[in-house]
């Protein structure tokens, strides 16, 4: 019921823009950028370049949501041109690596963020840290699966349409990710 309302509100915002009311943009932009960045943040690992990210995925936006038909939510529309950004960004990033001198990473070549004070033990904190690892680890393919199905908990129908993937090769997909981190994660697991 909240999403079909969403869609509504969202379908709305994109007639007020299309009618010329640049506000309704601005209303997008507040509804989103959180999801936004936290999908980039998620896939990149790299916080600091999460707002570039996010400023190229909204001005994308800006200039194509005239051409947006509603034919997925705007969530969805969003999330497909923020891992596109990623994706184009980290090329672009190891482009760049190999014309410039190494930037120090950590053992997985990702700088992750740190963890948010939340009060976890020393434990739960290490294996948060070792499964936010692990999923770093992942192939782009597999860790964005991964990040869209079990961080965002979108549903498989709107993973294949945002990727552009049948839904049987996304749950191959998934089920070659899930088995990639039980095989590194067996320890916790146990």
């Amino acid at each position: 019921m909240v999403a079909m309302a969403e869609t509504i509100d969202d379908e709305l915002l994109v007639g007020q823009f299309n009618r010329g009311d640049k506000s309704a943009f601005d209303r997008i932009v507040e509804r989103y950028t959180a999801d936004v960045a936290a999908l980039a943040n998620r896939l990149l690992g790299w916080p600091g370049d999460v707002e570039d990210i996010c400023q190229d995925v909204f001005l994308s936006a800006f200039l194509g949501l005239k051409r947006f038909r509603c034919d997925c939510s705007l969530k969805s529309w969003l999330f497909t041109i923020t891992i596109n950004k990623c994706r184009s960004y980290r090329h672009k990033r190891k482009l760049r690596q190999f014309q410039t001198i190494p930037i120090p990473t950590n053992d997985v070549g990702m700088r992750l963020p740190p963890l948010a004070e939340t009060g976890k033990s020393a434990i739960d904190a290490e294996a948060f840290t070792r499964i936010r690892r692990a999923v770093a680890r992942l192939p782009a393919r597999y860790r964005e699966l991964v990040v869209l199905r079990y961080l965002h908990e979108l549903p498989t129908d709107e993973i294949a349409r945002i990727l552009g993937v049948s839904k049987n090769a996304l749950h191959v997909r998934l089920s070659r990710a899930r088995e990639s981190l039980r095989q590194e994660l067996t320890e916790l697991i146990e």
